[in-house]
């Protein structure tokens, strides 16, 4: 799958709610929206810093496309608990998975807020034995 597909991707989870019950009818809408307007922080443009990285072209990382699409999923059926749901969102998924996004070797080390230049590599894997996880 490309990163196109992925940044779309995700749709199908939130079927039981009707597209008018959805705010944002994908990830890269609740990104733009919601999202980058409510998380600020101090970003260097020309990724300077150390204390936040950021990458604009941010669906062109797999793993920030899989952890925004969750959160996401998370604060569509979050948002519509009327009691503690958005506190929940905070604490259990939009700071742990902005904190893993910011960090300077997470997945966007290498990229600034100006310029997709990654420098992670996909983990190098072995094939496991033969019949292993066959059922």
């Amino acid at each position: 799958m490309d990163w196109e597909e992925e940044a779309t991707e995700g749709n199908e989870d939130l079927e039981e709610l009707s597209p008018s019950q959805l705010i944002y009818p994908n990830v890269a809408e609740f990104v733009a929206e919601q999202l980058a307007s409510v998380y600020r922080r101090d970003v260097d443009l020309a990724g300077r810093s150390t204390t936040f990285t950021w990458c604009a072209q941010w669906w062109r990382h797999e793993e920030a496309v899989s952890r925004l699409t969750g959160l996401w999923r998370a604060w569509e059926s979050l948002r519509t608990d009327p009691t503690t749901g958005l506190a929940v969102w905070w604490r259990d998924y939009a700071d742990p998975t902005m904190r893993v996004l910011f960090d300077e070797k997470g997945p966007f080390h290498g990229c600034t807020p100006r310029t997709h230049n990654p420098k992670g590599i996909p983990l190098p894997l072995d094939s496991p034995p033969e019949g292993l996880f066959n059922t």
